[in-house]
């Protein structure tokens, strides 16, 4: 056995320096620029990347060819074979538009975050403008040697054009990433010279939020719930090895404990391995009940998540009205009143401020909005990209074999013909 590599850890002692880093002493070098948009982008609109995404992504289309592969199977094995592949084949087609939901919400979010940026970098570059102009008038008031009216620090005006030159860098930087993660996304080349400018409608939708009808479209559409309701209607003794598969997806321990191959054990164990199906007909309906309870609970909170967005951008509309209400009424009686001209810009930075948080509110509404149709499994069907499956619609499974009468009649019985009573009625 080879042995485990081992590190040693040996150290010189040294003393602490005193004296901190000279990091302003350094040699000139030539910057490296971060790329930036020529006078014309590429247009991209929300349902072209939504759609795109969808379509395009790779293991979704990975796991679509594994149906192929299955189908290929079912036309020439054993009739078991052919009722588990069914099976397969349809949990795979679930699979896959669940893959490409994701995908569609990953599109939209970076599409709209890439639209608050662009949106924000107009407000920005205004900031830096108006700020700018003050340092001027300040240099000019100097120069002239007069004195600065108080309140009025040159290095402040100073650091905050910094700060505001090294938050546009940063969106650069992120614009970058945001157009290559879209370009991955909706299977478009990768080039980090290339840039897409988002049509956006910016009128927030401000209409209240129904949030049981929205639940009502959300456990209709479930992925999840529709897979395991598929395999509580369809499970039988041959298809337990499937059962099994989908009961670890709820923890790695359950459906884990297997019948022993061979003629010895299927022997000795006969009347034992009889009981594994009903104990799996319990543990799938038990996953359903507690799969459903977390899809009302994230449905929901996508649903209230709206609606406290929502209220948001109202108080954020408000805040810009109040400071453009009361920047138009300085303007007006500025040759009437005291207020200095650095008065009037500051106020114009505090606009530009809460303009900009506007846009980053209404942009977050949207993401929102899309978190919603993420949570009810919509966005790929909204691309008319829908599950292909056989087995849905119908029950002829062990598990919905019992009626609610003759349930009712056992405890151990009770749960199970509740939490599948869509498939089993």
């Amino acid at each position: 056995m080879p042995g485990t590599p081992c590190a040693p850890c040996i150290h010189e002692l040294t003393d602490p320096e005193d004296t901190p880093p000279d990091l302003l002493n350094v040699d000139e070098c030539e910057l490296l620029p971060l790329p930036t948009p020529t006078e014309t982008y590429q247009l991209l609109e929300a349902a072209i990347c939504q759609c795109n995404a969808a379509t395009n992504a790779s293991v979704a289309n990975m796991v679509e060819l594994e149906r192929h592969w299955a189908k290929v199977i079912i036309e020439c094995d054993t009739k078991n074979v052919r009722d588990n592949l069914c099976l397969d084949r349809d949990l795979l087609s679930l699979r896959a538009n669940d893959l490409r939901n994701e995908a569609a919400a990953m599109a939209l979010t970076a599409f709209y975050q890439l639209a608050g940026l662009e949106a924000q970098k107009h407000y920005l570059y205004a900031g830096i403008k108006e700020s700018d102009k003050t340092l001027q008038r300040i240099d000019n008031l100097v120069a002239e040697g007069l004195e600065l009216p108080a309140g009025i620090e040159r290095s402040q005006i100073v650091t905050q054009i910094s700060d505001l030159e090294e938050q546009a860098l940063q969106l650069d930087f992120l614009r970058i990433q945001l157009n290559g993660q879209i370009q991955s996304l909706i299977g478009c080349p990768l080039s980090e010279y290339s840039f897409y400018w988002p049509q956006v409608d910016w009128l927030p939708d401000l209409s209240p939020v129904d949030i049981e009808g929205e639940l009502l479209v959300g456990l209709a559409n479930r992925i999840d719930l529709r897979g395991l309701s598929l395999v509580l209607c369809k499970l039988r003794k041959p298809l337990l090895p499937i059962a099994r598969g989908v009961l670890k997806f709820s923890d790695s321990t359950v459906g884990s404990i297997e019948p022993r191959e061979g003629w010895l054990h299927v022997a000795r164990c006969f009347r034992c391995n009889e009981a594994e199906l009903p104990i799996r007909c319990r543990q799938v309906a038990l996953f359903y009940s507690h799969s459903e309870k977390g899809a009302i609970a994230e449905i929901k909170n996508a649903a209230y998540k709206i609606g406290l967005l929502q209220q948001q951008v109202v108080l954020a509309q408000e805040s810009v009205q109040t400071l453009q209400d009361r920047l138009d009424e300085i303007e007006k009686t500025r040759d009437l009143t005291d207020v200095t001209i650095f008065e009037i810009s500051n106020i114009r930075g505090q606009l530009y401020n809460v303009q900009s948080h506007l846009v980053e509110q209404v942009v977050a509404l949207k993401i929102a909005r899309v978190e919603l149709r993420e949570a009810q499994d919509m966005l790929a069907i909204e691309c008319d990209i829908c599950p292909k499956l056989c087995c849905e619609g119908y029950c002829d499974g062990d598990c919905c074999q019992c009626t609610a009468s003759s349930c009712s009649q056992k405890e151990s019985s009770t749960n199970n013909c509740q939490a599948a009573s869509r498939c089993c009625e």
